[in-house]
């Protein structure tokens, strides 16, 4: 029952929309700016530097306190990721949004950070390395993802279910950045600082 719980208590948080609903406070349609995305990227795009920030945190906060929560009733290792992962699924599926949500990054690290601080850290910090380089947020997101598998087994406690939803989680953005992945076949991909045609 505690999990079942958690799981419906986590999915809410997850489904939590700040770029969506602050956007709308400022007289924006988020779903007609940019990518038409309510994740924190198109954030950025559609209110600048402070309101992207503002839904940053947010996004990451969720899976924080969704996984706190799995914490506080002292599930089992596997009912964290569990946790963090309905956490993830709320963002991408909202049902305050009509299921139509974000791409799971900010969220899935905020999880991340709680079940596994140092292989979380690892990955932004590929994230970050990624993006100084291709300037790409979509491919860095996935590399960062896809390093956790690597980072778990150096600095993680490499322990199998961490494969297991590792994997699981690479499979999962690797979906909902479908698009990208077309527009980076077709080299339309934007990056960082290039102007808008």
């Amino acid at each position: 029952m505690e999990i079942a719980l958690t799981l419906i208590a986590s999915y809410l948080l997850g489904s939590l929309v700040p770029g969506l609903w602050l956007a709308r406070l400022r007289g924006i349609d988020i779903r007609r700016v940019g990518s038409g995305n309510i994740g924190s990227t198109n954030a950025y795009r559609a209110m600048g530097f402070w309101g992207g920030a503002i839904v940053q945190v947010i996004d990451i906060g969720k899976a924080v306190l969704a996984v706190a929560l799995a914490q506080r009733l002292h599930l089992p290792l596997w009912g964290h990721y569990l946790a963090a992962t309905a956490a993830v699924f709320g963002h991408i599926y909202p049902i305050w949004a009509g299921f139509k949500g974000g791409k799971g990054i900010n969220t899935l690290l905020g999880g991340m950070l709680l079940i596994e601080p140092w292989s979380a850290l690892a990955a932004l910090g590929s994230f970050l390395l990624m993006l100084s380089f291709t300037r790409i947020v979509s491919v860095s997101s996935l590399a960062a993802v896809a390093s956790f598998l690597l980072w778990h087994g150096i600095v993680g406690d490499g322990s199998t279910i961490g494969y297991v939803f590792g994997a699981a989680w690479l499979g999962v953005v690797i979906f909902t950045h479908r698009s990208n992945l077309s527009r980076l076949w077709q080299g339309t991909e934007p990056r960082i600082g290039d102007k808008k045609r």
